[in-house]
């Protein structure tokens, strides 16, 4: 569901609220389960690219008319190729809107992305293979 979402926290600290409203971020708010553990995630209007880092172990603190407290801990992605980024404590303030009037995706723009789709898992499936042949 589109939502405009507050993040209440920097790093871990809290904010004041001023600078909670000087800073909305808006897209399509997705709560689903991985595992054992909830993750939120904020989608751009392509659908595909988040617009603030994701939410691990989400937990539900406030429902009502106004909109939703989520709070959990903020994943942002590694600089290199691997391990993890830093990790800090997050709490967002969604304000829940109807859908934003969406175009259709064109078919050309469809078919482009779903070719992408296909050679990136034939690269990981080449790679995988190569490795298993040594």
């Amino acid at each position: 569901m589109f939502a405009i979402v507050y993040r209440c926290r920097r790093e871990g600290l809290l904010l004041d609220r001023q600078s909670i409203q000087a800073d909305p971020a808006r897209g399509e708010l997705r709560v689903q389960r991985k595992g054992m553990k909830r993750i939120a995630v904020l989608l751009g209007p392509d659908g595909a690219h988040y617009v603030v880092p994701l939410l691990d172990k989400v937990r539900l603190l406030v429902l009502n008319d106004q909109g939703v407290l989520l709070s959990g801990y903020e994943l942002h992605p590694p600089r290199g190729s691997k391990g993890n980024g830093p990790i800090y404590p997050q709490t967002w303030w969604c304000v829940m809107r109807g859908l934003p009037a969406r175009s259709e995706p064109l078919p050309a723009e469809a078919r482009a992305r779903e070719r992408e789709r296909q050679a990136q898992e034939i690269g990981r499936t080449m790679s995988s293979h190569y490795a298993r042949r040594r």
